[in-house]
């Protein structure tokens, strides 16, 4: 299992770096079939769910990296946060054509992750307290509504710290109470040291009456803990 599981952290990196270099331009016509195939050739050494719109949500969150516009400007009303600070991951990412009828052109969801290392406060948690050595990593589903306890949402984050090379893997749930965008969490005990992370899965919109799951491609964060 923790060969697996860095296996995926590692490949997901090399993914994104080398989907980096192949970014489509802003305005290009809609992908080709092959173009998506080709993405999902190169997520697959993840090891990660691959849904049928992670691909097409792949080149969205790449073609935005490429553009170098400003990111996403989000922080949960949910985290109170009174001591320790937060790191953004490496990129915003999304997930294509999961959301109701007026956000067209830009049918998408993006997707922001953060995280919180200890030691630190944050009040919103069933434990606030998280202690040195421990990681709470976060993700916002921008444009859904509601999280919810029972929705079954199926996120998943993945980490290996590159100084003990300890790794894991964990599922996504809402620890904090609900907010109006859907903010997922885990508390994570990942050691000391340089932490990789990977968020990757699909989100569920509480009121989405009968739209399909938010499926995010792979986030990368890397933490200092």
């Amino acid at each position: 299992m923790p060969n697996n599981v860095v296996r995926l952290v590692l490949a997901t990196a090399a993914s994104v770096g080398l989907l980096s270099v192949a970014a489509i331009p802003a305005h290009a016509a809609p992908l080709p079939v092959d173009t998506l195939v080709a993405v999902e050739q190169a997520l697959q050494p993840a090891a990660m769910p691959i849904g049928s719109k992670t691909a097409e949500s792949a080149l969205i969150a790449v073609r935005k990296i490429a553009e170098g516009g400003p990111r996403y400007n989000y922080f949960p009303r949910s985290v109170r946060l009174t001591e320790g600070t937060t790191q953004p991951f490496l990129y915003d990412t999304a997930a294509a054509d999961c959301l109701p009828s007026g956000f067209e052109p830009d049918d998408y969801s993006v997707g922001i992750g953060q995280a919180i290392a200890g030691p630190a406060v944050d009040e919103s948690l069933p434990v606030p307290v998280i202690p040195p050595g421990t990681v709470n990593v976060f993700f916002s589903a921008m444009n859904t509504a509601m999280s919810s306890p029972l929705q079954a949402d199926n996120l998943e984050v993945a980490w290996v710290n590159l100084n003990t090379m300890q790794s894991g893997r964990a599922p996504m749930f809402q620890e904090r109470p609900a907010d109006y965008i859907v903010t997922l969490s885990n508390t994570i005990a990942t050691g000391s040291g340089t932490i990789v992370f990977v968020v990757f899965g699909s989100v569920l919109d509480n009121t989405s009456n009968g739209l399909p799951p938010c499926e995010f491609a792979p986030v990368v964060g890397v933490v200092r803990a």
